[in-house]
């Protein structure tokens, strides 16, 4: 016996009756957990920043430059704009963290939530210990 899983799907304001047999939902459920997430996140993790600038090319970005870490953005230069920020807040803390870690020493981890580029990062975390 083997299980049918149906699917109403709305094409175009049609529905569409749509058949997968259990087999198949369970590959395409693998497939999909299973496939790296090589789009986005971890630009760097455990760097020093050696440098921080409140602009760049006169543009409403912040720069930090790194020293050591790895990911695809270890030992570069990193921008974090405004325009990809969640909010106002979310900027001028993540300015603030940068700030502390560079006055700290402390290391850092950044992600860029769209892809893996180092001008476009809008997460930065400090590490306490």
């Amino acid at each position: 016996m083997s299980l049918i899983f149906i699917f109403m799907v709305r094409l175009r304001r049609k529905k569409v009756r749509v058949e997968f047999k259990a087999g198949t939902v369970f590959l395409l459920m693998l497939m999909c957990f299973s496939i790296p997430r090589l789009q986005a996140g971890e630009l760097v993790r455990n760097a020093i920043i050696t440098e921080i600038a409140s602009s760049s090319n006169n543009q409403d970005v912040f720069y930090l430059s790194l020293s050591g870490g790895t990911g695809p953005c270890a030992n570069a230069s990193i921008l974090f704009p405004a325009a990809k920020s969640q909010s106002k807040e979310s900027y001028a803390q993540a300015f603030a963290i940068a700030l502390a870690a560079a006055a700290s020493g402390k290391k850092i981890r950044i992600h860029n939530y769209e892809n893996d580029s180092c001008v476009g990062a809008n997460f930065i975390g400090m590490s306490t210990n």
